[in-house]
């Protein structure tokens, strides 16, 4: 206990000399695990034994991966981040290797909009960061309060004058009067509330789903659970001709959760997600998926914004685009051999050196006697070229074809050198192709392991011809030099949208006139931050179609919280940049999202009448790809008949698989 104690000694000596500002950090263990320190949360787990590998924590915030960078810590040395596993959606840490007994282990997390802690007798809150001009931050209280007194603020850990700021308890917003210096952009903002002022918290029916408060040192629950794993109410079944057909309960329509078919590549990286209503059978074939031969891991999974999701177990998929080609997979990836494999006589033949290698095995060839040695964990395999009899550990056996030599490479049977290392090996004959794994690979389904791949959208069958019905419209109205900005929703459910765009910008960007500008914005919400990124993002204007199709590579799918987002202050930041431009060029903006967008404040600074205004002002022509109907549809079909020529397109039709029909 030798670092917990002096971590608490520290936390004690910042409070007597007050070099946070504000508040003290004092750290009872009896009382609280999860404490701050600086613009960190610190959260203090069990010992090691030796033995265990799996460590639990508690904490009051929703932890994801797109929201926070956590960090682990044995006797206050960082663990490299490959030595473990963080699984969100139970709060725990799995080790690589158990940690020594009596090993003091904590992590640390960054804080963001939204957190809350225990300072003594204080519970703070994270507010919305400073962006240079807000004085008004609405605070996610989950209470009720019998007291606003002794209430206090700290802006980047500086006390701020109770004369400087007020809280009004009906609308739980924090507002600085015009003595205090607004925020500067990035800025850190807690607010503090006296635990003995909080006298309850709201009853169920009145809870809020996007709240980051669940049961005070509890993990953060989801407030709907559809079952994971084998339980999951969904299926993938691969029938003849190479078609999946998806099965989807209408168990997993639930408010708030979005439902997907995820694909991975070999290596694990997202290379599809696709749209999946429930309660309906969905069928296609998977060359219409666009992906190059080789092997993919696929399941089905239903999630929320706020990283909540449950999902089946994923399961080896094999797509051959030639399958008179045999091809062979080994735990996933696919062999490169030489001389292709062959089938002889019901039986495939690989290369002799290039299957033992891929197995992992040492292998010796006698000349003299024309046999090959082949060893791997303690299991002994010799083959005679033109001999049906092999040998294991000295055991004879007899194979299914003998070892031969074709085109000058010894070839062996693929069946039985695999399955005599212990491999299970399985043929695919539609698609003809074998799959071979010693170990079945653990493939995570968790948020923090769907980083898209490099260029993965760029994985269309060679030869294969991609067409973009939505962006190619757009792309007919544009008659003159343009400068265009992409404004685009990047929450979590708008993974495939992002997809049909990123696969689609290139054939738009060569279909419009030459000296056109392209740009691109990001948004998410006002409220969600992932760490390292923004709720607001822009890439700046280029006629290089290889850097906009380099920058929409970049982007990923995550966060998000409430419905509705913040589109208003993304549209207005586009104006803003089309007026700095310098050019002749006519102006646009192709908005995309899936939700609605917040209106008015303390959420938004702007309304629909004023960017349409605005739009309007600047004749700047406005086209979307967002859903069309609901509030969605309220708010942004005015946007686009602000000014003329402006055409709002079903989200529903941006789906990749309309990409290779």
């Amino acid at each position: 206990m030798k670092f917990r104690k002096m971590l608490l000694i520290s936390f004690i000596s910042i409070f007597i000399f007050g070099n946070l500002g504000l508040h003290s950090v004092i750290v009872h263990a009896a009382d609280s695990l999860e404490f701050r320190e600086h613009d960190d949360l610190i959260n203090i787990l069990k010992d090691g034994d030796g033995e265990n590998r799996v460590f639990g924590f508690t904490t009051k915030n929703k932890l994801t991966a797109s929201n926070t960078t956590l960090r682990l810590y044995v006797n206050a040395i960082e663990v490299d981040s490959k030595d473990y596993v963080v699984d969100y959606a139970n709060y725990s840490i799995t080790f690589n290797k158990a940690p020594d007994r009596g090993a003091e282990i904590h992590i640390k997390y960054g804080i963001i909009p939204g957190f809350e802690w225990e300072e003594g007798a204080n519970m703070g809150f994270a507010l919305p960061e400073g962006d240079g001009s807000t004085r008004n931050f609405p605070v996610s209280l989950n209470y009720t309060l019998n007291s606003t007194k002794q209430i206090s603020l700290s802006i980047d850990l500086t006390k701020v004058a109770t004369s400087r700021f007020t809280f009004n308890a009906t609308t739980n917003t924090v507002t600085l009067s015009e003595k205090q210096q607004v925020p500067h952009s990035g800025a850190k903002v807690y607010f503090y509330i006296p635990k003995a002022s909080i006298s309850s918290k709201p009853s169920p029916s009145e809870e809020v789903i996007e709240s980051p408060s669940p049961t005070p040192n509890k993990p953060s629950e989801p407030l709907v659970q559809i079952p994971t794993g084998e339980r999951y109410p969904g299926s993938i079944t691969i029938r003849s001709g190479n078609t999946i057909t998806i099965k989807l309960s209408e168990s997993a329509s639930v408010s708030g959760y979005t439902s997907y078919l995820m694909v991975k590549n070999a290596s694990g990286q997202v290379v599809r997600q696709i749209k999946i209503e429930p309660g309906k059978t969905f069928s296609f074939t998977l060359r219409k998926m666009g992906l190059p031969t080789g092997g993919y891991y696929f399941y089905l999974k239903s999630a929320n914004q706020s990283g909540e999701l449950s999902a089946s177990i994923p399961q080896f998929v094999i797509i051959n685009h030639e399958p008179t080609n045999i091809q062979v997979f080994i735990e996933g990836e696919k062999q490169v051999y030489k001389q292709p494999p062959t089938n002889f006589k019901g039986s495939v033949l690989v290369p002799l050196r290039g299957i033992f290698e891929s197995l992992g095995a040492d292998v010796k060839w006698n000349s003299s006697t024309q046999t090959v040695t082949a060893i791997r964990e303690g299991r002994t395999i010799v083959l005679t070229i033109g001999s049906k009899i092999a040998y294991i550990n000295g055991v004879a056996v007899t194979l299914s074809a003998k070892p031969q030599i074709i085109n000058g490479v010894t070839m062996v049977p693929l069946r039985f050198v695999s399955e005599a290392f212990g491999g299970e090996v399985e043929w695919h004959g539609e698609a003809g192709s074998v799959t071979i794994f010693l170990n079945k690979p653990s493939i995570p389904t968790s948020a923090e392991s769907e980083e898209p791949a490099s260029g993965a959208t760029k994985t269309t069958e060679s030869g294969s011809s991609s067409s973009s019905p939505i962006l190619n419209n757009i792309s007919k109205g544009i008659n003159t030099p343009s400068d265009i900005i992409f404004v685009i929703d990047v929450t979590a459910s708008m993974g495939e949208v992002i997809d049909y765009i990123k696969e689609t910008v290139k054939s738009f960007v060569d279909s419009v006139p030459a000296g056109s500008n392209f740009a691109v914005i990001t948004y998410r919400d006002v409220n969600i931050y992932r760490n390292g990124d923004y709720n607001l993002k822009f890439f700046n204007f280029t006629q290089d179609k290889d850097k906009l199709k380099g920058d929409l590579n970049t982007l990923v799918a995550s966060g998000g919280g409430d419905i509705r987002e913040s589109g208003l202050e993304a549209i207005n930041l586009a104006t803003n940049k089309l007026s700095e431009f310098s050019s002749d060029n006519a102006k646009r903006i192709i908005f995309i999202t899936d939700a609605p967008v917040h209106e008015s404040l303390p959420l938004s600074s702007f309304s629909i009448k004023e960017i349409a205004d605005k739009l309007k002002a600047d004749e700047i022509v406005f086209d979307a790809i967002a859903p069309s109907d609901g509030d969605a549809y309220r708010q942004i079909i005015q946007l686009v008949k602000s000014t003329p020529d402006g055409v709002l397109y079903d989200i529903k039709d941006a789906s990749v698989l309309s990409l290779n029909k």
